[in-house]
């Protein structure tokens, strides 16, 4: 068994527990009531066969894909029928192929017009809110009557007002507002297994 160093650094204990206690205050900030109705639009979106898709950059396309394994696999399970869950970051062929040939702009836009129906959900996920790619794939789901659900930080840049269900976590500090993201999206995970379950009253 390796030798654990001494616990010496008195600014790095400072650090962490800074941290730490900048992302409980932003989760205990976290609008609640707005979390439920993405929870219930989730169960809706379900029930009636239709299509969640998500989409980010960097960390954030990181997590559409974590989400896509969750929603996919494990409310299909649990539900007793299949629940249509796409991530637009997970063909690295349609990306470049979309960025190559028309702008980076489009990668997700491009994609979304084929995936998105009437009466589908968007998540997108942007730390910043200004991602335009993640933008441009909103406009779309606004032109095909998807309902649109933003995931921001910085205050909710562009995405915020641009979506139908907004959440934000207020920093300005892109991995605190990634930790919320995933935090949010294990919720708004677990809240639907158990609703399609039965162990959760709408």
């Amino acid at each position: 068994m390796g030798d654990i160093l001494p616990d010496t650094s008195q600014g790095t204990r400072v650090y962490v527990a800074d941290y730490l206690g900048k992302l409980t205050a932003l989760l205990a900030v976290i609008d609640a009531v707005q979390v439920t109705r993405v929870v219930e639009l989730l169960f809706d979106c379900w029930q009636n066969d239709r299509r969640l898709v998500f989409c980010g950059n960097g960390g954030s396309a990181s997590t559409s894909s974590h989400m896509v394994c969750d929603f996919q696999k494990n409310i299909g399970l649990d539900g007793g029928k299949p629940f249509e869950v796409v991530a637009l970051t997970d063909s690295p062929a349609l990306l470049l192929a979309w960025s190559n040939d028309t702008d980076f702009a489009n990668v997700f836009a491009g994609q979304a017009r084929t995936w998105l129906r009437k009466g589908d959900v968007l998540i997108a996920i942007s730390g910043s809110g200004n991602s335009q790619n993640v933008l441009e794939a909103v406009k779309v789901a606004q032109e095909v009557g998807a309902t649109t659900v933003g995931l921001c930080g910085y205050g909710g840049g562009k995405l915020a007002p641009l979506s139908d269900l907004a959440l934000v976590a207020d920093q300005h500090n892109m991995q605190l507002v990634e930790d919320v993201h995933m935090v949010l999206c294990h919720i708004l995970f677990s809240a639907l297994r158990d609703r399609v379950r039965g162990l959760l009253s709408a």
